[in-house]
């Protein structure tokens, strides 16, 4: 459904994107990932045809960007992170004109508009003005106005700014439900946001693309990268000795916390096995060979990693 090739684009000095390649199947619903100022915005709206690149080619919908951006944004519908509404039109209004637009069968308008303002859930709210609803149902406004056309792609540049914690669940339900029916590309820079919702994600940082990956396939490499985490006291030697030969696990750094507690790390000897109950299993023996060499556990227990331990390290120091 999409495809971009070694897209890159500068303002003046400032490389925005740097041969940025990924695709995006039919009906996925992908996440773009990255710090503010990684070039997702730029992305976006050469995808939408609001500029071409620099370098490189796209195709969205089935149509090449550089044959025909008019037909590109027909085919797609985009909400910019400022909403562009009109505060003193009532949600039906704004939906009807925006569907004039972007509905060429005057007959089948109005029953578009109907659509949306259910799918959205806007039909409660569809006579009040834009300017006295919430944030919250602003956002759902905006994304109503990019569905009313029946978009192939639909794309999203932080849908959720702005939005309290339930207007954020809102929204993440409402393009989660999209998910199979349209193919959806957002952008944003909190990871709840994007694996809450997506089937894939794509990170960039600093114009360049750092990873393109499933959502399941990086949840997989968190429960496989866990550790186990041992707070105890006494000699370091007999520490180490002790937890040789754990079954499945090996020690990874045994360190000197201060006051004579030694924190020991245990890893997964074989990465590639689900490490779920193995790091369960191996917590529960280590505690036991503590505890029957008679030393004081402090702590111990399986540490798993997060999406969050994983998207720092992609993206090293810098934040």
């Amino acid at each position: 459904m999409i495809e971009a090739s070694e897209i890159s684009k500068s303002f003046g000095p400032t490389r925005a994107l740097d041969a940025v390649s990924f695709t995006v199947a039919e009906g996925e619903v992908v996440g773009l990932l990255g710090p503010n100022g990684s070039g997702k915005t730029t992305l976006l709206r050469i995808l939408t045809g609001f500029f071409p690149p620099d370098a490189g080619r796209a195709t969205v919908a089935g149509v090449r960007l550089a044959d025909d951006p008019f037909e590109v944004r027909r085919r797609v519908g985009y909400l910019p992170e400022r909403t562009p509404l009109w505060p003193e039109m009532s949600v039906l209004r704004f939906l009807s004109l925006a569907a004039s637009v972007r509905v060429p069968e005057r007959a089948a308008r109005a029953g578009r508009v109907e659509a949306v303002l259910r799918e959205c859930g806007l039909a409660d709210v569809a006579e009040r003005r834009i300017g006295h609803l919430s944030k919250g149902y602003r956002q759902r406004v905006g994304i109503a106005q990019a569905l009313v056309g029946r978009p192939h792609v639909l794309v999203l540049d932080e849908p959720t700014a702005g939005l309290d914690p339930a207007q954020v669940l809102e929204l993440r339900q409402l393009v989660a439900a999209l998910g199979g029916r349209t193919t959806v590309v957002f952008s944003s820079h909190i990871l709840a946001d994007v694996a809450s919702t997506c089937d894939r994600v794509v990170i960039l940082h600093r114009g360049r693309l750092v990873l393109a990956e499933r959502i399941d396939a990086l949840r997989r490499e968190v429960v496989r990268s866990g550790e186990i985490v041992l707070r105890t006291r006494g000699d370091h030697d007999g520490l180490a000795g002790l937890l040789r030969d754990v079954p499945g696990i090996r020690l990874a750094s045994l360190s000197d916390e201060g006051g004579g507690v030694l924190v020991a790390r245990l890893v997964l000897e074989d990465p590639d096995r689900s490490g779920e109950r193995l790091l369960e299993e191996g917590a529960a023996e280590v505690a036991r060979r503590c505890v029957a060499a008679g030393r004081d556990v402090l702590e111990v227990g399986p540490r798993r990693r997060t999406l969050e331990d994983v998207f720092v390290e992609i993206l090293g120091s810098e934040r």
